[in-house]
């Protein structure tokens, strides 16, 4: 499934996103305070479909993020120079660079110790250029991984640049 992120400077509306078609699919709603965020991910039908809240620690933003009744911790160090994302809760792992905002987060399948190990794609994102103008497109297999994913992917875009997370335009 393929939905495209756009950054949006209102007051309330974080991130715009939109479907394959151009339909639009969710909001990323809430606020980001020097302290923290609290923010939903709402469907057209103004439902939440997934809850994130975060703190501001130095140099990091913390957060967690609830959806269908699973949930996720995670801490994104932007000027970090490896595991620049860091994923509990999940056997999630970021691969990819966090400054150019062109990233996968991979599934780690399979027992530790126990065989082989394999990796499932959950998401990949990256720099897009269509009729919204400059956005991020994300493509996600599973549609049970999408409200989570969504809200990683807001997260990641809002925290890259100085550190701590707020809405970051698409340059």
């Amino acid at each position: 499934m393929q939905f495209f992120l756009k950054p949006e400077s209102g007051a309330e509306v974080l991130f715009l996103v939109w479907d394959s078609c151009g339909r639009p699919v969710y909001r990323v709603v809430g606020e980001f305070n020097p302290f923290g965020c609290r923010c939903f991910l709402r469907d057209e039908e103004k439902k939440n479909a997934a809850r994130m809240t975060g703190v501001y620690l130095p140099f990091s933003f913390r957060c967690s993020i609830s959806a269908g009744g699973r949930r996720l911790r995670m801490t994104v160090k932007p000027s970090a120079p490896h595991r620049a994302v860091q994923f509990k809760g999940v056997c999630w792992r970021f691969r990819g660079s966090i400054l150019t905002r062109s990233f996968d987060i991979v599934e780690e399948l399979g027992a530790r110790g126990k065989g082989r190990r394999h990796t499932q794609v959950v998401m990949t994102h990256g720099r897009c250029w269509n009729k919204r103008a400059d956005c991020y497109a994300l493509e996600i297999p599973r549609a049970a991984d999408v409200p989570l994913a969504v809200c990683v992917a807001a997260a990641i875009d809002s925290a890259v640049l100085s550190g701590c997370a707020a809405p970051v335009p698409a340059e």
